[in-house]
Parts: structure tokens; C-alpha cells; sequence
């Protein structure tokens, strides 16, 4: 069990005492090692133990020792100690900076640490044997889908976009059987996301979801998830850093795409010479 995304993943479901309890950890991970029951619940500002063992138990564990024995053998996998930091009035540009761009890379290391393979393996397969790729995301999800579209279609892939629900609507309507939809969502909760994705399983075409909460209502019904491993703080939400795990992990279905296809490697070599004639 990984401690800190069970964490994250629950997250929204905490009372404000739990969540403090959370932020507590997910701020110094390694400085909770060292802390009683009773230590953790003082320094996160709660009225009582009883609270830690209500934040333990919530997450799926049954006493304060499994949770440190898991998150010291969690922590000592990781590759490198980078801390999420919330950002404060008095940070300075470099401090700022510095607190965005670590936050950037832990969300990637923590979802690289946390990712399934398989998952991945069985998204690549579908991608593989799609005869089209409908791409479908609002907000910050649909820059994503966006770049996905355009990413794929130089593989060769026959793939759509759109992030207009009425759009998305239309396409779906005309979608067969051994088409693709992928169904970008931070939240796994966008109502029109959501309902298309039921469509779509409902119709027989799969469904790739790209979601940061694994048990939302997206992730329910996916024929496959993956799922981002980001932490939000009191200015940066975590859709910000989840929006760059999202391009890592098409980045990375892309990459098996174009190992997997022998003919996504000339169809690149065509897409590039039909750009360069669009230079100078």
C-alpha cells in the first residue's frame, strides 16, 4: 500500500481535522517517522488522538504502527526528497519558483512511483487496435486532449477532439465499436465526461480514462485508469501540476505506440516533412 497517495486519494472525502492531519504529513512525510500519536495530533493542531486514529483508519489502516511501518517503507523507495510546499505572502520569485517547479516533479516522481503498468500496457494495446481516438477534456484537461490529438495524428492514428459538449455529443453518436475514447478529467467528476464515457461503454467502444482521483465516477466505469498522483495546496491547486502528469503519461502511451507499430515511425517521418514545408 502507498500511505501518501491513499492519502491524496481520499483527501476530499477528510474532515477539516483529518486534513489537517494530512497536510502535516504530506508536508514532512519523513518528520512524522519520528512522532507518537499523540505528537501528531499536537503539531497538526487537532483536539485529540482520536482524531489520527480516525484519519489512519479512513485511509484503509487498521492501527498507527502499520501506518508508519508502510510510509517508512515508502519513503525509503523514493528517488529523490522533494516535498510539496505550500506557497506564502512573503515568498519571494525564487522561493516561488523554486516551491513550483519541486512540486512539478514530485507530482511526476509520485505518479511514476505509483502508476501501473499494466494499466499502461492495456491503455497502448487499445490505442494499438483503435481504427479512430476521440480525445475529450474541458478546461485544462482539454489543452491536454488537444495535445494529444495533435501528437497521435502525426503516429498515423485517426483521431478527434473537441471540448465542446455538443460536439462531443455528435462525434459519439457516429462512433463504432472499435473506436477509442479517451475521457481527460482531474476531478473524474465532470458531469458531461462522465455521461459520455457511460455512453460509451454502454455503445461498446472503451474507454481510457485519465482521471487524479482513482475512485471517482469516471475511474467507476473506465475499461482502463490512470491515474495522476498530485497534492493541492492553499494557492496551487493540484489540476496545475496534474495537467503536466497528464501530457508525461500520454507522452509515455505514445512512446509504446510508436515501439509497438512499425508503421507509426514512417507515418512520423511524413507528418515531419509535411511541417518543415511549413518553414522557412
Amino acid at each position: 500500500m502507498n500511505v501518501l497517495q491513499a492519502i491524496r486519494e481520499n483527501y476530499r472525502t477528510l474532515t477539516k481535522a483529518e486534513r489537517q492531519i494530512a497536510d502535516t504529513i504530506l508536508q514532512n512525510p519523513r518528520a512524522v517517522l519520528e512522532c507518537s500519536i499523540s505528537e501528531l495530533s499536537q503539531i497538526s493542531g487537532v483536539k485529540s488522538e482520536a482524531s489520527v486514529v480516525k484519519f489512519y483508519r479512513k485511509i484503509g489502516l487498521t492501527s498507527f504502527q502499520q501506518f508508519k511501518v508502510l510510509l517508512a517503507q515508502e519513503l525509503s523507495k523514493a528517488p529523490l526528497e522533494i516535498v510539496y510546499e505550500d506557497i506564502t505572502e512573503g515568498d519571494d520569485t525564487i522561493t516561488i519558483t523554486q516551491k513550483i517547479f519541486k512540486a512539478t516533479v514530485r507530482a511526476i516522481l509520485d505518479t511514476l512511483d505509483t502508476i501501473d503498468a499494466t494499466s499502461l500496457e492495456k491503455a497502448t494495446e487499445l490505442f494499438l487496435k483503435a481504427k479512430r481516438v476521440f480525445f475529450f477534456g474541458f478546461a485544462a484537461s482539454a489543452a491536454v486532449a488537444f495535445d494529444a490529438f495533435h501528437k497521435f495524428s502525426r503516429l498515423g492514428k485517426h483521431c478527434l477532439f473537441s471540448n465542446d459538449e455538443h460536439i462531443m455529443v455528435t462525434l459519439l453518436a457516429n462512433a463504432a465499436k472499435d473506436d477509442l475514447v479517451v475521457a481527460i478529467s482531474h476531478t473524474g467528476e465532470t458531469k458531461s465526461i462522465v455521461a459520455l464515457s457511460k455512453k460509451a461503454i454502454e455503445m461498446g467502444i472503451p474507454v481510457v480514462a485519465i482521471t487524479g482521483n482513482g475512485k471517482s465516477s469516471l475511474a467507476k466505469l473506465a475499461t482502463v485508469v490512470l491515474v495522476t498522483n498530485t497534492k493541492e495546496t492553499k494557492i496551487r491547486t493540484d489540476a496545475m501540476t496534474s495537467r503536466i502528469v497528464q501530457l508525461v503519461i500520454l507522452d509515455t502511451i505514445y512512446t509504446l505506440l510508436a515501439v509497438k507499430d512499425p508503421s507509426s515511425i514512417e507515418n512520423l517521418k511524413k507528418s515531419r516533412l509535411a511541417i518543415s514545408e511549413l518553414k522557412y
